[in-house]
């Protein structure tokens, strides 16, 4: 019997021994599963600074700087965030009513930092101001007027637009706050901005953001802005590599396709005048070796004229993004080009395929991606010449309609809007035909008439133009941040709320 009482004292000893083991004590008394708690609480926020000019505005109105005008989205809101499908997510509107020309925004209950409720008459001043920025004009082009109408805003469009909404990503700011470059605008974001640059948790938002602290560094000098994140100095570094120079910091990066459209601009007369030989055309470029190689990776072969997360969202069809030379091979021997001249060019008895491809000299990605599809349509049976152009000398003889290809670049509104190609005077319509049936299908789908799906079947049936491929941007940042990539590239920052701490 005491044998037996020693056996069972010895087996409670061992348990108490090991229960004391797996809750060893810290210094404060804590047991290590509340060190680890709070370990791991610490690591859901991060310190967060990030780039700006100090010898430029802070008021996104008049701001000349893309870094400057990204600040806006972390004290101040939109009506509406576009996500990168090109869906419009509601902010500090409760919901719009789109008719005809007429968009009607009903706004949500919301504070600004100063405690003042927002108001319609705060949004018309908002777009008033916006309408007078450089940056934001073009962006709002196709929106005439704002008036207040109670709770809600009246918007005019200049045409019917199915995807209006998605333009009223301006930052709402406070009657009276943004009417000079030295005025700092008061809005409803997660943080306040001072005069000096100092950011503050806004204490009327309702929100909440996982920075324990956002702070600004002064920029002098753009060339040193990738070694700034390098070092430490910045979080953060957005780079739409506009100028056609590829750069990558050491540090963790994403690519983000943004609204830039790269295409083939075609001379719809001579031999283009036929949709058939656009249409070889379009089949025999690839736009994957385009993106990969000429781009460098960034880019996103695009085989339809709208941005490829929106064509995925609305199940659209891929079309060809790969060159498909047999299709573009059979489409010309059925218009009779099966045959040579004396010089050696692919003819059908009175016309030939030889053209020029105009190419802007300065662009470094453009210059390549020239060439390689000068390369991939003689491999077809053309005969294409590249001409590399100064900048002014390029435009001049686009505008002048003196060419048969040229290889450009259009940023398109988050509206999707194609009206540089299928306006009279659009940006991009030198050389299309608006007589085209591609032109009115597109005025019907801009009316919600007719879906994406029927306005691309329109497209590709007479190829007004051939599109390549969206360009990317490259978004760098340090270790210890997850940005949110879920809103349009135009935002430069996204929505800060959704910025996670890396793990």
């Amino acid at each position: 019997m005491r044998r037996r009482t020693i056996k069972i004292l010895c087996a409670l000893l061992a348990l108490l021994l090991l229960l004391t083991a797996c809750t060893d004590t810290t210094e404060d008394g804590g047991t290590s599963g509340d060190a680890g708690e709070a370990g791991e609480s610490a690591q859901t926020s991060f310190p967060l600074t990030l780039p700006y000019y100090p010898n430029d505005s802070l008021n996104p109105y008049f701001a000349a700087s893309a870094l400057n005008r990204a600040l806006a989205s972390l004290y101040c809101e939109p009506l509406y965030r576009v996500t990168s499908d090109y869906t419009a997510r509601a902010v500090l509107a409760a919901d719009a009513q789109n008719s005809g020309t007429t968009l009607t925004v009903t706004l949500a209950g919301a504070s600004f930092s100063d405690g003042a409720a927002l108001s319609a008459a705060d949004v018309v001043y908002s777009f008033e101001r916006a309408k007078e920025s450089d940056w934001y004009a073009s962006r709002l082009s196709s929106i005439t007027a704002a008036r207040a109408a109670g709770s809600q805003v009246v918007f005019t469009l200049t045409a019917p637009d199915v995807y209006a909404v998605n333009l009223l990503t301006f930052p709402i700011v406070r009657s009276g706050t943004a009417d000079n470059a030295e005025s700092v605008p008061t809005g409803t974001g997660v943080f306040t901005l001072s005069a000096d640059g100092t950011l503050a948790d806004n204490p009327a938002s309702q929100k909440t953001c996982a920075a324990q602290s956002v702070s600004l560094y002064a920029v002098k000098d753009t060339a040193h802005l990738a070694n700034a994140l390098e070092i430490g100095n910045i979080s953060y570094l957005f780079d739409d590599f506009d100028d056609g120079t590829y750069s990558r910091p050491s540090a963790q990066s994403t690519f983000v396709t943004m609204n830039n459209l790269v295409y083939l601009g075609v001379n719809g007369t001579g031999v283009l005048q036929s949709a058939a030989v656009r249409t070889a055309i379009y089949y025999a470029v690839d736009r994957v070796n385009l993106a990969a190689s000429a781009y460098q990776g960034c880019a996103e072969s695009s085989a339809l004229p709208f941005h490829p997360a929106f064509c995925t969202a609305q199940g659209l069809a891929a079309g060809t993004t790969a060159a498909d030379a047999d299709t573009a091979a059979d489409i010309l021997s059925r218009l009779g080009y099966n045959r040579y001249t004396a010089d050696g060019l692919l003819t059908n008895g009175t016309s030939t395929l030889q053209m020029t491809l105009l190419v802007n000299s300065e662009n470094t990605f453009r210059v390549t991606a020239a060439y390689a599809i000068a390369e991939a349509l003689n491999a077809a049976g053309f005969s294409v010449t590249v001409e590399s152009l100064p900048s002014a000398e390029y435009l001049a003889r686009i505008a002048a309609g003196q060419f048969t290809l040229y290889l450009g670049e259009v940023k398109l509104g988050e509206n999707l809007s194609l009206s540089p190609f299928f306006s009279a005077g659009g940006a991009a319509s030198v050389g299309i035909d608006q007589t085209l049936p591609v032109c009115s299908a597109y005025t019907a789908f801009c009316a919600g008439e007719i879906d994406a799906a029927a306005f691309c079947e329109a497209f590709l049936d007479d190829m007004p133009f051939i599109p390549l491929c969206y360009r990317a941007g490259l978004a760098s940042y340090n270790a210890q941040i997850a940005p949110d990539f879920s809103t349009a590239a135009y935002d430069m920052y996204g929505d800060i709320t959704l910025w996670q701490a890396s793990r």
